[in-house]
């Protein structure tokens, strides 16, 4: 058999190096989001409208770049090899939060934050490397436990920035944060395997996917629905330190209470997610994206009438719970309508649109908090929110024969 001479097959050995690896990054990309208004005031902006718009635009440039750059990252992968951009991904962002520690400026920070989500793009160059190496039938599983590790991630890292920001100054967090992702770099280059190179064959173009999107209106749809409620439910991102800060009447524990809120958005998220597949089975693919983006809906009007922290973080399980029964459902309609071939390309287009998403967001979010206030940004978002539910309540209508949801991870593999 080829394995004889190797009893552990190097798909084995990459999948716990690349979640673990994937759990660290991951974390250390959202380690810093509880308390990027504060480390803008400790840089000198005093004005709170300065200081949300800064917020804004710090909170949202990695996603910029990240959906700029993916495409670009994705070709020299094939070309060069999966390996090195996994490692060109972590060490670009342990090299940034170490830089981090020295920027002066909001400005200097923002273009940091540019240069992290040009560089990093991790989670793609991690399912590029498993799909080119794991043999079909173990492939679920192994895109599973990736996903796992992402989500236990964006779950554990604003907590611990949080915590951390109650009794550590912001610059020796990006210290420890570029300390942890170092072993992380060490793990993959010594444990990680590149994968045989696959013979070239044809592969999908991105402009006659970017056609085909343009040309059919299910998948047009689908990524407009897509990108309008990613930049929804992160619109409220960058504000809501500060609206914790409110809530509690002054700085104080506005750090770690902005954590723990993240972190009970991000847990009840995947939560959530674990039951799409069985809620769609039940209640329908059109029931479920409803009630999904109904559910968001509900949770950021909620937001604003809130009076104790108990109250909301019990809305804030509430988003999270909702926000699992969008994306998933959007991307899977996007997918379906993809030709034999084009999957792979086709899911891309919805994950950049995503990306893009959650960059308008942020820098909307930023942008309103300064003409209606930190409790009108929710409702704006709700209100978008609800627009995109009746809007995809129309196009599922023509999809009602699609009732049963299989269960996709975030990106396919290519």
């Amino acid at each position: 058999m080829s394995g004889s001479s190797s009893p552990v097959p190097a798909w084995q050995r990459n999948i716990p190096v690349l979640a673990t690896s994937q759990l660290i990054t991951v974390a250390a990309m959202s380690v810093v989001l509880p308390f990027i208004p504060f480390f803008v005031r400790e840089l000198g902006v005093t004005d709170r409208a300065a200081v949300e718009r800064w917020s804004g635009l710090i909170f949202s440039g990695p996603f910029l770049a990240a959906g700029l750059m993916s495409p670009i990252w994705g070709a020299l992968g094939d070309r060069y090899g999966h390996k090195p951009m996994v490692v060109r991904a972590v060490a670009g962002l342990a090299l940034v939060n170490f830089l981090l520690y020295f920027v002066q400026t909001p400005m200097q920070f923002y273009v940091l934050r540019l240069i992290q989500g040009m560089v990093t793009g991790f989670i793609p160059a991690a399912l590029a490397i498993t799909s080119a190496s794991t043999p079909p039938e173990q492939l679920p599983d192994s895109m599973g436990k990736l996903s796992a590790s992402s989500s236990a991630g964006r779950l554990v890292g604003p907590a611990i920035g949080g915590l951390l920001a109650g009794f550590l100054p912001f610059r020796h967090i990006f210290l420890s944060v570029g300390a942890a992702i170092t072993v992380s770099l060490v793990m993959v280059i010594f444990f990680l395997r590149e994968p045989p190179v696959a013979p070239k064959g044809t592969s999908s173009s991105l402009i006659a996917n970017l056609r085909l999107a343009a040309s059919d209106g299910y998948i047009r749809g689908g990524l407009l629905a897509l990108f309008v409620s990613m930049a929804a439910a992160a619109m409220v991102m960058p504000v809501f330190p500060l609206f914790v800060e409110d809530l509690l009447g002054g700085a104080g524990e506005a750090t770690v209470w902005t954590g723990i809120g993240f972190a009970v958005v991000a847990g009840f998220s995947m939560v959530g997610a674990a039951f799409v597949g069985r809620a769609t089975q039940a209640m329908g693919l059109k029931r479920l994206l409803v009630s999904g983006l109904s559910l968001t809906t509900l949770a950021l009007l909620l937001h604003t009438v809130v009076s104790s922290i108990p109250a909301l973080l019990g809305v804030r399980a509430l988003l999270g719970l909702g926000v699992a029964g969008v994306q998933p459902v959007l991307i899977s309609m996007i997918s379906r309508r993809a030709p034999a071939g084009a999957g792979g390309g086709i899911t891309g287009l919805a994950s950049s649109a995503s990306i893009f998403g959650f960059f308008a967001g942020p820098m909307s979010g930023g942008w309103l908090a300064n003409r209606v206030g930190v409790s009108g940004v929710f409702l704006v978002a709700a209100a978008v929110t609800a627009t995109c539910a009746v809007f995809t309540l129309a196009m599922a209508q023509r999809l009602r024969r699609d009732r049963r949801l299989v269960t996709i991870p975030d990106q396919l593999p290519r």
